[in-house]
């Protein structure tokens, strides 16, 4: 395939390198205009003339979706994603063995992404612990903190090329990594899990890149969106911590309550019914019988966990590349419509 896009995005996963400053800046600000314009045909205006945290797709045209549980540094789940050709009757059949970023290009799919793009986790235990004594004795970015944020930025990189590249049908929600200023405040918390991922990221990105792009990619994750709603699905990076309103949805920026129950709930900390109720806030009470709620966040064993009745489905498994299959009309069943992308990178 000679399509220039198709070999950008492979370059910089074959590269895997520490972008440039200004390739970072500019790259950031124009990911910052595409959010800051999202369409108001499917991203509802807030009280303060913004685009809401909303995404409301259930009055437009239905497409085939594909979504994607946390990324976590994994530039190769991303474009294995990008390049994973669906089985027969997913696609139109005038698309037919034809890839997701083929679809993409002609506007015949819609991707979204539950959010988490920094922050490798099981996987880079041990390089966090490296970094980790490197950061104790004074050195935010010794040879780990580099790998590590090789992985991170390239994979934030991708993300921010697929945003600008398709604007209306590629979409990333916020998730509770997408702190890069490690601030406590607004629905964030500082992050901590094997070493002490967030201030070490915020230092090394001050350090090597300065506060203009470490503020500029700020505020790009402050302007994600942190719920989609379509006909037959509701996403969210996590489980709704309590019943939130369309309103509430809408203008969850304001209130950091939404924030927080949409990104940081644990399993089982969420209120018996809030996923139904969301559900009919978003779909009507009279809503597709076959939708469900779909979300990542806390790693599940295996390939789904079910939970609220089994309407929510969690599907973020760190040890695999699974993506959720949704076709317009037709009931989600986990157990086949959850399928693997991997392919030999």
């Amino acid at each position: 395939m000679s399509d220039p896009f198709y070999n950008k995005i492979h370059e910089l996963y074959a590269e895997q390198r520490l972008p440039s400053y200004d390739e970072l800046l500019k790259t950031a600000d124009r990911t910052a205009s595409v959010l800051d314009a999202e369409d108001e045909v499917y991203c509802p205006r807030a009280r303060n003339g913004k685009p809401g945290a909303l995404l409301d797709f259930t009055k437009l045209p239905e497409l085939p979706l594909i979504v994607v549980p946390d990324l976590h540094a994994r530039t190769y789940f991303l474009l294995n994603v990008l390049d994973f050709v669906p089985g027969d009757g997913f696609f139109d059949k005038s698309l037919e063995g034809k890839s997701v970023l083929d679809a993409l290009e002609l506007g015949a799919v819609r991707v979204v992404c539950v959010g988490d793009a920094l922050h490798a986790e099981q996987r880079a235990r041990g390089r966090w612990l490296e970094a980790l004594l490197d950061f104790d004795n004074g050195t935010t970015d010794g040879k780990a903190m580099r790998e590590e944020m090789e992985e991170g930025l390239t994979l934030l990189e991708l993300v921010m090329a697929c945003k600008c590249r398709f604007p209306a049908t590629f979409h990333f929600l916020k998730g509770n990594h997408e702190n890069i200023t490690n601030r406590c405040g607004g629905g964030n918390f500082p992050f901590c899990k094997f070493a002490n991922e967030g201030e070490m990221v915020m230092r090394f990105m001050r350090h090597v890149y300065g506060d203009d792009v470490l503020h500029i990619i700020s505020c790009c994750e402050d302007m994600l969106p942190l719920i989609a709603a379509f006909p037959g699905c509701i996403i969210s990076h996590a489980e709704p911590r309590r019943a939130f309103t369309r309103d509430e949805l809408i203008n969850a920026r304001q209130n950091p309550e939404v924030v927080a129950g949409l990104t940081w709930t644990e399993n089982a900390g969420a209120d018996q019914g809030s996923v139904k109720a969301v559900m009919n806030g978003l779909l009507g009470s009279t809503g597709p019988a076959h939708a469900v709620y779909l979300a990542g966040h806390r790693p599940v064993s295996g390939r789904y966990a079910l939970r609220q009745d089994g309407l929510f489905i969690q599907f973020h498994n760190t040890e695999m590349q699974n993506v959720a299959l949704v076709l317009p009309g037709k009931k989600f069943n986990p157990d086949i419509d959850i399928v693997s992308v991997v392919n030999d990178y």
